[in-house]
């Protein structure tokens, strides 16, 4: 089952345990939209899931919760706690303190439109340019494009 179903079934069975009609849901998005939801042919932003969340009584990460539950078949207890130990995996593994330094004073740090640039990648190869390698092999080493090597090259 795909997450848009899940998700629809999630919904469904958390507005019925509420006793909630469409229109009870009225103050979170308009009804039809409730009605597509349900149905799985639209897909919420998470803004808008977490306000529908919020008039069923739940919070976001429930209502996620509930959708991966049902596209897994398992309870929702069951996936929390497969995702609690993925998260203190990522959590000492650095991943955490790499989410908090996207962030100054609470606010999404911007940076600069398209791919974003991998440093380690320019230390890598003015490294091996030094070691005498030419630019083919640097590129083979490292698994990047010869263009990327070439963007390095006189840096």
């Amino acid at each position: 089952m795909n997450l848009k179903e899940a998700l629809a079934g999630a919904l469904r069975g958390a507005r019925a345990h509420q006793g909630l009609s469409y229109e009870d849901l009225a103050g979170a998005t308009h009804r039809t939209n409730i009605g597509k939801l349900e149905q799985a042919r639209t897909t919420p932003t998470l803004e808008k899931l977490d306000e529908i969340a919020d008039y069923l009584g739940l919070d976001l990460l429930t209502m996620v919760t509930l959708a991966i539950a049902a596209q897994g078949e398992e309870l929702p207890s069951e996936a929390l706690q497969r995702t609690a130990l993925r998260v203190r995996e990522f959590e000492m593994s650095g991943g955490w303190q790499l989410v908090e330094e996207q962030f100054s004073d609470g606010k999404l740090i911007k940076r600069s439109q398209g791919k974003p640039k991998r440093p380690v990648n320019a230390n890598y190869i003015r490294a091996l340019k030094a070691q005498g390698f030419d630019r083919k092999t640097i590129a083979e080493k490292l698994g990047v494009a010869r263009s990327t090597v070439q963007k390095y090259w006189n840096t």
